[in-house]
């Protein structure tokens, strides 16, 4: 696999943490006693791609510490301080990384076919290639004409959406107006994407596979147990 920049989002506040989101970053919180982020390195790593640049903010020297003896890990850092945008965080990586850049939400963990997902925006001429999963809604959804009657209505349909990690190639640079840099939130990322739908520069790739996230305490205790038995499976493998 060619070498490429694994640029890792960990910059934002685990609010919906509660207390614990505010001791520690997000990226931090442990799954199965080892931060989330560290596994997520630790899972590129052994695919071969081991250039890091992390993206830090909040509690960002938090972060440092921790990493700074662990050397197995080729790892620079990018702090935009805390209240930028994620694509801000995401802009001010652009000199120091090289083309078709992998993003990856600090928080996220997928055991994603990196080559085939490298190779399918390589191939294509799409500037940014997003990784999807799909979801099946828990309701039936309806469409409203103008007249306020139900013009259409679909029982739990599934649906497809972003999983927070994608291809870039450098070139999409260019397309992050100082707008879309200074939006609140995920404000500008969504701009920015809808920008490339415009101009017929989004590619998809679509996972089937292992994915967690979390951003409440229910939703980590789900991703413990979910990782537990992900581990228990390739163990039995052996």
């Amino acid at each position: 696999m060619e070498e490429v920049n694994v640029v890792v989002l960990c910059g934002g506040k685990g609010t919906r943490l509660g207390p614990l989101g505010q001791e520690i970053p997000k990226g931090l919180v442990k799954i199965n006693d080892v931060p989330i982020l560290h596994r997520t390195l630790d899972l590129y790593s052994k695919n071969n791609l081991n250039n890091f640049v992390l993206c830090i903010g909040y509690k960002g020297e938090m972060i440092k510490d921790y990493f700074k003896d662990k050397n197995h890990f080729n790892i620079r850092f990018s702090d935009s301080g805390e209240d930028a945008n994620m694509l801000k965080r995401i802009y001010d990586t652009k000199d120091l990384v090289e083309d078709n850049i992998l993003i990856v939400y600090g928080d996220t963990y997928a055991d994603i076919n990196l080559k085939e997902l490298l190779m399918r925006h390589i191939s294509s001429d799409s500037l940014v290639t997003m990784v999807t999963t799909k979801i099946k809604n828990p309701w039936g959804l309806i469409k409203v004409n103008e007249s306020g009657k139900i013009a259409d209505y679909e029982e739990k349909p599934i649906l497809n959406y972003y999983m927070g990690i994608l291809v870039l190639s450098k070139k999409a640079f260019e397309l992050m107006s100082k707008e879309m840099l200074e939006s609140k939130n995920e404000e500008g990322l969504v701009l920015f994407f809808k920008e490339l739908v415009r101009l017929g520069k989004l590619g998809n790739y679509s996972h089937e596979g292992l994915h967690i996230t979390f951003n409440t305490h229910s939703e980590k205790e789900l991703a413990n147990n979910i990782f537990e038995y992900f581990t228990y499976m390739e163990n039995d493998k052996v």
